[in-house]
């Protein structure tokens, strides 16, 4: 168990980690944090303002004014969520100081500065984790577990579809200003919804290419993509993947056909079907318990429980190649080819 946790960054994600963390832990705990502004208010669990308490009488977080003030008190973790274009800077320093890091997606924004990082985490022996929380997902995990079992057969089609309207994410703040938004933050629906392509390097490996459309299809002058439409193409199938945040209609799905079975997940009716092929029969499954929160918990307690440095170069892996490939998107968007992995 950690001694003492410092969060970097407490928006809307660094509450949230804030909240899952001290509900996983014990008074033995610290926890501190550093914030260089307070745009954004304490927030409740449904992300509604809490107008009534602050975040140190909330969960007895000491918040420092100076990050090299609160390096100096010697934590054992810390948790970063700042908007992504920070991300390596504060991870470094982190790392150097012989810090553990769980850093929200993505890892950064470019690759810039991230051999540096691999080769400060490995020398240390420190533990670095990315949060991708989908991984821990109950149904995006039995889908891991059937495509693993080979009970599918080859794979012959995948399409994953994502959209959400980002001027309704988070009703307390103007959107316009969310990292998501803009480019100097690292913002851009590739980016921002990455998960997509952690869950394809999650099932499948790493891609051949990427080939990639879309662009800036809202017209209240955004300077990042809110439209895209990618195909990862791997040796004997493809995958599409569809995201968008300029959607009203929010969606959330992945289909996966085999050969002998196919997978079918619905966010929004909370649903996985497999289908049999061979007796043509359905395999439904529905849970009324799982919720945005439960990814994230689970997300928490695996670190606090199994956070080791053994487990760090299969992440640093994993985040080189999901940036990867979303670069490999942006520069297909841009030079209208597919892109080659290497």
């Amino acid at each position: 168990m950690y001694k003492r946790i410092l969060f970097i960054g407490l928006g809307g994600a660094g509450q949230r980690h804030l909240r899952l963390f001290k509900q996983n832990t014990t008074n033995e705990t610290e926890l501190i944090a550093f914030r260089k502004t307070s745009n954004t208010p304490v927030l409740n669990p449904d992300f509604t303002i809490n107008k009534v308490d602050s975040l140190e009488e909330l969960y007895g977080v000491k918040i420092f004014e100076s990050l090299d003030e609160a390096i100096d008190t010697n934590p054992d973790l810390a948790v970063i969520s700042t908007p992504s274009s920070l991300h390596m800077d504060f991870a470094l320093r982190c790392a150097e100081k012989d810090i553990n890091i769980f850093i929200e997606k993505p890892l950064s924004h470019t690759l810039e500065g991230f051999k540096e990082l691999e080769n400060v985490i490995l020398k240390n022996k420190l533990f670095l984790q990315v949060g991708f929380q989908r991984r821990y997902h109950p149904y995006l995990s039995r889908i891991k577990q059937l495509i693993d079992s080979e009970t599918m057969g080859n794979i012959t089609n995948v399409i994953i579809n994502v959209a959400s309207y980002i001027p309704d994410w988070h009703p307390y703040e103007n959107y316009k200003e969310l990292y998501a938004c803009r480019k100097d933050l690292g913002g851009g629906v590739l980016l921002t919804e990455i998960h997509e392509f952690d869950l394809c390097i999650w099932y499948f490996g790493k891609p051949k290419s990427v080939t990639c459309v879309g662009g800036t299809y809202s017209n209240v002058g955004l300077d990042v993509e809110d439209t895209i439409h990618a195909t990862l193409n791997y040796e004997n199938f493809s995958v599409q993947v569809n995201l968008t945040f300029w959607q009203k209609k929010a969606e959330r799905t992945i289909f996966i056909a085999g050969e002998n079975k196919s997978s079918s997940w619905n966010q929004e009716e909370n649903k996985l079907q497999i289908y049999d092929h061979t007796n043509q029969s359905p395999t439904i499954q529905m849970q009324e318990d799982i919720n945005t929160d439960l990814m994230f918990d689970l997300q928490v307690k695996d670190i606090l429980s199994s956070s080791n440095s053994d487990k760090s170069k299969a992440n640093i892996l994993n985040s080189n190649l999901s940036l990867s490939i979303v670069l490999a998107a942006k520069q297909s968007m841009e030079e209208n080819r597919a892109v080659n992995l290497l």
